[in-house]
């Protein structure tokens, strides 16, 4: 992401008046209330003009309206709030009163010319084209007029024009420095710096310290990559006017755009100690920990930014910097911030549809990104999110047709040809896939993913040599070559490859040290076969040289609890709290939940909050503790926090509140609330079924289904909730039919594909199941619940034990954690005949779920297969007075083998 600002700060003010106007807006209200009343208006506009000239156009708006209250036909006390307005960036008010004061005298041409400027500055330059010719149509060419239609040209993106209006404004007025300022402008946009550096030479002869020509000429060395340059620039503007600390900023981006981390943290430090009462200091350094990855200290800085000088570049590198800590809507609402005051910011709205679809909320992000595409038709990259979100609705021709116009914009967007090549492999169409897979690699050889996706299409063909050789071909001696090894290890390890696959993994790390996933893969591969140890000593590698990264710390403290070694797994979640990241404290306070600690569990979440607070996942904890304690009012209390940022998380927690209490009515009280406020979409509907299914009442629950889908007759969701609906209902006919629906609308909806499975799995239809989590893998390969029961089958019987150890260890990757994947890796183990592995993983399972029959028997196995005949039966005695369970009656028999 390209650091560079533009030049202009007033643009990137927030909403107009920020939260340090709001302070200055407040005492100046407390003044004039003091003074106003017995002021006449002639005095509180004089007392307003004061204030302006003062740059302080907060105070002068509170002098001009309280001047309008005495008379609201006060032309000049209007005119001057116009005035103000446009100081402190409230260009929509601005507007209206320049509109009013028109209507007192309509011919007035300066009022005209003003609002034409408005027009200009809110991005609307047609409208200040059409107003600035009805002017030259009235009063002729004047420069006002033509230099204002040059600008709007510029604008518009159209500097024939531009430049035609500009140069004619010179002719009439050579000595016009505002125009010749944005002529240069205009050339450097337009590439010709000959002809700006003279234009900008002439301004400096006749005002050597003109800041802004100064701008444009930092401007004009950097567009041609003289970054060096342009830092000395910015140095002379802060020279000439040490109160400017938009130019050390601006020293600062080009640091960071150079990649000197350093130098732009010390600016950034400088700027904090020249201006602590102004946000570009902290927004700098924010900038600088984004870049560095550090996104918990980015938010920090930038939040203390914004809180100081509210600006549309803080909100987007906070929004960036929630987006790559995964708080998703935390940063769609700051880029939802930037929208409302800048609509034609296009990054931000790019990112918002970015994140719309990455939530599965489908048409908000077509929504976007259409309306990006009309206000850019030339921004191939959102050519290709709008293909992609018309995939997702399963508009397929008109994804396609996106895709290829993003193509025919920029030939070289990779992206796009593997998204194309995606789509024809979940076609089937392998040749189309591979012919733009190939022309993606060949565009640019040194993007490793591109390789690895490629590399996919042939192992899912079983082309193992080729996929190897490809990635052999890509391997250059450098730190790129780290990926490529870590995916040969992971083709290796699927061809039981054990000691290559380790190998690769290790060459992976040592190609480059700060390639993070090698030091997983090694450490997870070392816990699978029970070398702990080893797994700990390559976590704590990693942390050497990323000492507060939250993953591999929590990796530790759960491989301590998973080990026994509870004290110290303790002190290891305390520890990750340094880091301030959410994952952390909820890590913690669900370690804590499952040792029945509840009170330091929930002392754990509001310390939580109170550093990251409305946070939505902590918040939804602190919810979810509440309610387990039956402290539902309070849940509720928090629920309504909840709401207030995350509505689609918020309101069916409090539903489901509510059920608990056994307030039903309530409870679907709120849920129709949903389908009032959406109602064109399924969700309110679906949270309505569950309503009715917390009853048992299916029947009411499938008709609600129903409803939501006549009026959301694509939402894939709704269908699998009413294909689930259905199974429950022992309506299997109608439950695959609803899944196919789903398909047909998606085909490459995986949980419907797996929910099949499972429908197929619990008629019987084992072979059947296993070929339908076999196709769920081809449309998401890492969908764990599908390689879990697909290995499951394999080493129960119904295929190849081997081929189910791998898919059990591939799982136990993805999800360490869960109890049920310790169950499927200890069961796939023991069939392999590593006992003593098996053993000890089932250990664990048993002690995460103690209440689960079949746990309990696959352990029994494993102490049969160690010998421990005692232990056995005890733990086939607990089974089976744990109830019923699938292998109850091999169970019986294998009590009475070892009673003999």
């Amino acid at each position: 992401m390209n650091a560079t600002t533009q030049r202009n700060s007033s643009s990137y003010i927030i909403g107009g008046v920020g939260l340090k106007l709001f302070k200055i807006l407040f005492i100046a209200f407390t003044l004039c209330a003091i003074g106003c009343s017995s002021a006449t208006k002639e005095e509180l506009v004089a007392r307003g003009v004061k204030e302006l000239d003062k740059s302080d156009p907060g105070a002068a708006i509170i002098y001009f309206k309280n001047a309008l209250e005495k008379d609201e036909g006060y032309f000049d006390a209007r005119y001057q709030l116009a005035r103000a307005y446009v100081a402190a960036v409230k260009y929509e008010q601005a507007e209206k009163e320049y509109k009013k004061l028109l209507e007192q005298q309509p011919g007035r041409r300066d009022l005209k010319l003003e609002l034409a400027r408005v027009y200009n500055l809110t991005g609307r330059p047609e409208i200040a084209i059409s107003a600035a010719q009805e002017l030259v149509s009235l009063y002729g060419e004047s420069v006002d007029a033509l230099e204002l239609l040059g600008i709007a040209y510029a604008i518009n993106n159209q500097p024939e024009e531009a430049e035609s209006n500009l140069r004619k404004t010179l002719q009439q007025d050579p000595s016009r420095i505002s125009a010749s300022l944005q002529l240069a402008a205009l050339m450097i946009s337009l590439g010709r710096q000959s002809e700006a550096r003279e234009m900008l030479a002439a301004v400096f002869r006749a005002e050597p310290k003109n800041t802004r020509a100064y701008y444009l000429l930092a401007d004009l060395e950097n567009s041609l990559k003289n970054r060096d340059q342009s830092i000395a620039i910015y140095r002379k503007i802060y020279e000439l006017q040490n109160t400017d600390s938009l130019a050390l900023y601006k020293a600062g981006i080009l640091h960071i755009e150079k990649g000197d981390f350093a130098s732009a943290e010390s600016s950034a430090a400088e700027l904090i100690k020249l201006f602590p009462k102004r946000g570009e200091g902290h927004r700098l350094r924010g900038i600088v920990y984004y870049y560095r990855k550090n996104y918990q200290e980015a938010i920090v800085e930038l939040q203390q930014s914004i809180k100081l000088q509210p600006h549309i570049e803080g909100f987007y590198f906070l929004g960036l910097s929630l987006y790559e800590r995964g708080e998703l809507e935390n940063a769609l609402s700051k880029f939802n911030i930037i929208l409302a005051a800048k609509p034609s910011y296009a990054r931000a709205r790019l990112l918002s549809g970015i994140i719309l679809l990455r939530q599965n909320r489908i048409d908000a992000a077509i929504a976007q990104m259409e309306k990006l595409v009309g206000q850019a038709p030339g921004f191939a990259m959102a050519r290709n999110i709008l293909g992609s979100t018309y995939m997702a609705k399963g508009m397929y021709d008109e994804g396609m047709k996106e895709f290829n116009k993003a193509i025919e914009l920029d030939p070289k967007l990779v992206d796009v040809y593997l998204k194309k090549g995606i789509y024809y492999l979940n076609r089937g169409q392998d040749r189309a896939a591979e012919t733009d897979l190939q022309t993606a690699v060949k565009i640019a050889p040194e993007v490793v993913n591109t390789r690895m996706l490629l590399a996919s299409h042939y192992i899912r063909q079983k082309q193992f040599p080729k996929a190897m050789l490809l990635l052999q071909e890509g391997l250059v001696g450098g730190k790129a070559d780290a990926a490529l090894y870590n995916y040969m290890a992971a083709i290796t390890r699927f061809q039981k490859k054990e000691k290559e696959s380790l190998g690769y993994m290790q060459k992976a790390k040592a190609s480059d040290p700060d390639f993070y996933a090698a030091y997983f893969n090694l450490a997870l591969h070392h816990a699978a076969v029970g070398r702990h140890e080893a797994a700990l000593d390559e976590f704590r590698q990693l942390l050497e040289r990323d000492p507060r990264n939250i993953k591999a710390l929590l990796n530790i403290a759960s491989l301590l609890e998973v080990t026994g070694r509870v004290a110290e797994a303790d002190k290891q979640y305390e520890t990750a709290l340094a880091s301030g990241n959410e994952a952390a404290y909820l890590a913690y306070s669900h370690f804590l939940l499952k040792r029945k600690e509840i009170a330091r569990a929930e002392k754990i979440l509001n310390r939580g909050s109170e550093v990251l607070p409305r946070n939505p996942a902590i918040l939804e904890a602190k919810g979810r503790v509440l309610m387990g304690e039956k402290r539902y009012y309070e849940a509720i209390k928090v629920f309504d926090d909840l709401e207030s940022s995350s509505p689609d998380s918020g309101l069916p927690l409090k539903i489901r509140a509510y059920l608990l209490m056994g307030k039903p009515d309530r409870a679907e009280e709120l849920a129709r609330e949903i389908i009032s406020l959406r109602p064109a979409s399924a969700y309110g509907y679906m949270i309505l079924a569950s309503v009715y299914e917390s009853r048992n009442d299916l029947g009411r629950a499938i008709a609600e289904i129903k409803k939501g889908l006549q009026v959301d007759s694509k939402n894939t969701q709704a269908y699998l909730v009413i294909g689930n609906l259905h199974a429950k209902n022992r309506d299997t006919a109608a439950a695959m039919a609803a899944f196919q629906e789903a398909l047909r609308i998606n085909p490459d909806f995986a949980p419907a594909v797996f929910a099949q499975g499972v429908l197929l799995e619990s008629l019987g239809d084992r072979h059947g199941a296993m070929k339908k989590y076999q196709e769920t893998l081809t449309k998401a390969e890492n969908f764990v619940p599908a390689i879990n029961n697909l290995a499951y089958l394999h080493v129960d019987g119904y295929g190849n034990i081997q081929e189910g150890l791998r898919l059990a260890f591939s799982g136990f990757r993805q999800d360490w954690e869960n109890p049920a994947i310790m169950d499927t890796l200890g069961y796939a183990l023991l069939k392999n005949g590593r006992h003593n592995d098996a053993q000890k993983v089932l250990e664990k399972s048993a002690e995460l779920m103690p209440g689960n029959p079949t746990v309990a028997y696959h352990l029994a196995l494993a102490y049969k297969a160690a010998g421990a005949r005692d232990r056995a039966l005890s733990m086939l005695q607990k089974a089976l007075l744990l109830g019923n369970f699938p292998e109850e009656s091999q169970a019986r028999q294998l009590q009475k083998e070892l009673k003999r």
